[in-house]
């Protein structure tokens, strides 16, 4: 059996604009080339094409209740904090998933914030291997020009540039020591 991955998004976003994002629908997402270029980059047992009918979002009425789903789900350990003073939305899912199908309708609802987000090259989603070893990249998203695409050429930590890989790694061991912290007491 496979180990949980990680998800970690950093965003900047205006307070307006992410109360916004919560308050807002979920995105159905739309089986475009960078989808099934994401898709066709990964290795994986029994894989078949992807479809349109793979691609679905989550049934919550809105982004918000998703949040608050994955934080009421313990044992994933997420986090979701905005920083008011940076405008920086920090989310993270330290038990995310080690499927690729199931990891759909969590990156649909990542790459959907772009409508509402700031432009600011440096926001990134990742999935990755954290806590148990391991040099796969599963996802990266870059936030550029208004879009989320995802960037299939990054499929190791190497291959993330420095300061992203160190601030992925940083904010999830911090975390993953505070939401740990918590259940102990």
């Amino acid at each position: 059996m496979s180990e949980l991955n990680s998800l970690f998004a950093k965003i900047h976003i205006t307070k307006d604009n992410f109360d916004a994002f919560v308050k807002a629908k979920p995105t159905q997402p739309k089986l475009d080339d960078n989808w099934l270029e994401w898709w066709n980059s990964k290795e994986m047992y029994n894989k078949s094409e992807l479809q349109e009918k793979n691609l679905y979002c989550y049934e919550e009425p809105t982004n918000e209740l998703i949040i608050n789903g994955w934080i009421e789900a313990k044992e994933t350990l997420t986090f979701s904090e905005y920083n008011l003073e940076k405008e920086i939305w920090h989310f993270g899912i330290i038990m995310f998933s080690e499927n690729y199908l199931e990891m759909i309708p969590g990156l649909a609802f990542l790459k959907s914030i772009d409508e509402f987000k700031n432009e600011d090259v440096n926001d990134f989603t990742i999935v990755y291997n954290h806590f148990w070893g391991g040099e796969d990249v599963n996802v990266f998203i870059n936030y550029k020009n208004g879009k989320a695409i995802f960037n299939s050429k990054i499929q190791i930590k190497s291959d993330v540039d420095i300061q992203s890989m160190k601030y992925a790694e940083e904010h999830l061991t911090k975390k993953y020591e505070e939401i740990a912290g918590d259940y102990e007491d």
